[in-house]
């Protein structure tokens, strides 16, 4: 079975890095990305991932606009994407509801193990 590729979004580089050790010890192939930008031209340019991690606050372009690209190319609207953000306010959830139905994880509260367990139910995995 070829690998689950899962796109990163997070401008923590410390959190970057586990979270980009700890989905590759689980199996899958991970591409990261630093800046909204980033994912935005990767998600252009390359390939798709399998599903978008996307954090929201990003030094450049703010991930609800990100997730807003997403949901409005018809190349990636299909795309699954789950949030993971310290932005835990009501505003931020009903932004990124009324783009779409997404998963939104606050970091403080998910765990690794939790992250990858929402990735592989989003992949239809087990």
């Amino acid at each position: 079975m070829d690998k689950k590729r899962i796109l990163v979004v997070e401008d923590d580089s410390d959190l970057l890095n586990l979270m980009n050790l700890k989905l590759t010890q689980e199996g899958f192939e991970t591409v990261l990305a630093e800046t909204g930008s980033q994912a935005l031209d990767f998600l252009k340019n390359q390939p798709l991932p399998d599903l978008v991690l996307l954090d929201i606050l990003l030094p450049d372009i703010d991930g609800l606009s990100v997730l807003n690209e997403i949901a409005n190319s018809t190349k990636t609207k299909t795309l699954p994407v789950i949030i993971l953000s310290n932005l835990a306010d009501e505003g931020s959830f009903e932004q990124a509801e009324a783009i779409g139905h997404y998963e939104y994880l606050v970091k403080a509260k998910t765990d690794l193990n939790t992250v990858v367990q929402k990735v592989r139910s989003k992949l239809g995995m087990k």
